[in-house]
């Protein structure tokens, strides 16, 4: 739960400089709504349904965003100068997947996904594809996630819209991928029912494909939704629309995750950052005093006070992947200090003051810091 706590709360404090805004859209909607989109006819049956109150009514639990975001743009009237509209959202969503392809968190019947949606004019699109681009970069690499390839999905058999303009879409997502630096591989006919997609393709420790970040031109939604626009010329035109995440499932996201990682999480993201370890009873009281300064300070620390040897609680630490440990005994109480101790680095650094560890820990944590205390150890 932390795990997706802190991933969500990062992708959040990414969205003001990017442009984003949060919305949230329902659970139930009714099927009309799924059948403008086209999900009706193509998934129905991995969906959940259910008759509602009125007579005749029925009832879709929400597989996906992009319909809702839809019905959402149309409920004003939009200008040039509002666009482009970034709309991200985090509810939970609910498949009715087969029991047979079920496995762990990596796939699941209700998930949530960092889901968001972008209604443009045609020309800003380059841009946009271009942002989605960096913003992905930022992500990844405070994630340490790295060894990405990005591939382009083309137009399936049964596919929404026209020929021509999927040639044009699928060209600038290539375009795109090319320009940001990455060489485009081509997965032919693997396309969403709507939309040529860029992926992100991650491979795990068995040499599996696992795609995270995605991104799409929508070649149907506008238009089945009747979206508009007034532009420049004070006519009526119909959006681009972009289908982005950058994370994807957050629950298979952290499922694949652990695993990259072996649970060595980066400082701000772990689970337990911190350890105190009292050498004996009579400085349990100090480290319970720290540890609820750490907790004041938004740090999550645990004290292990049990009567065990301080050199085996410090090896239980390590492997639990703890990155801190903070030893406390005569000295430190008497000075008002704490022993800090770097999982990686396996040694003990000079002691410092507990307020300017609480302060340094803070920071390490506002900028998504690997390890605190790295240039010490």
């Amino acid at each position: 739960m932390t795990l997706y706590n802190e991933l969500v709360r990062f992708m959040r404090e990414l969205y003001p400089k990017y442009g984003y805004h949060e919305v949230m859209t329902p659970q139930l909607f009714r099927s009309d709504l799924f059948k403008t989109s086209g999900h009706y006819e193509k998934f129905y049956d991995d969906m959940y349904w259910f008759a509602g109150s009125d007579e005749g009514e029925e009832l879709g639990v929400k597989a996906m965003n992009c319909p809702g975001h839809c019905h959402l743009y149309g409920t004003a009237k939009r200008s040039y100068r509002e666009l482009p509209i970034r709309w991200a959202e985090f509810t939970r969503l609910h498949r009715n997947e087969r029991s047979g392809t079920l496995n762990g968190i990596t796939r699941v019947r209700t998930f949530a996904q960092d889901d968001a949606h972008i209604y443009c004019e045609q020309e800003q699109v380059p841009d946009e594809i271009d942002r989605f681009f960096q913003m992905t970069a930022e992500v990844y690499q405070k994630l340490g996630v790295d060894g990405i390839e990005m591939a382009v999905s083309t137009r399936p058999e049964k596919f929404l819209g026209e020929p021509a303009d999927w040639d044009v879409a699928e060209k600038a997502l290539i375009t795109a991928v090319e320009r940001a630096g990455f060489h485009c591989r081509i997965k032919p006919g693997e396309a969403a029912f709507y939309a040529p997609k860029v992926e992100a393709d991650f491979k795990d420790v068995l040499g599996r494909a696992w795609t995270l970040a995605t991104i799409q031109i929508d070649m149907a939604m506008p238009g089945r939704f009747g979206l508009r626009y007034v532009g420049r010329d004070g006519e009526l035109h119909q959006p681009a629309m972009l289908h982005r995440a950058v994370l994807g499932s957050l629950e298979r996201f952290i499922g694949i995750y652990i695993e990259h990682t072996g649970g060595d999480f980066p400082f701000w993201l772990s689970p337990v950052q911190v350890v105190l370890l009292p050498i004996s009873d009579r400085h349990a009281a100090g480290a319970h005093a720290v540890h609820a300064k750490l907790a004041e300070a938004g740090l999550r620390s645990e004290v292990d006070d049990r009567s065990e040897t301080l050199g085996y609680r410090i090896r239980e630490a390590e492997g639990q992947k703890i990155p801190l440990t903070l030893v406390i005994g005569d000295d430190e109480l008497s000075r008002g200090t704490v022993a800090p101790r770097l999982r990686k680095s396996k040694k003990a650094l000079e002691p410092i003051p507990v307020d300017a560890l609480v302060t340094t820990l803070r920071v390490a944590n506002a900028e998504r810091s690997p390890a605190p205390f790295a240039g010490r150890a």
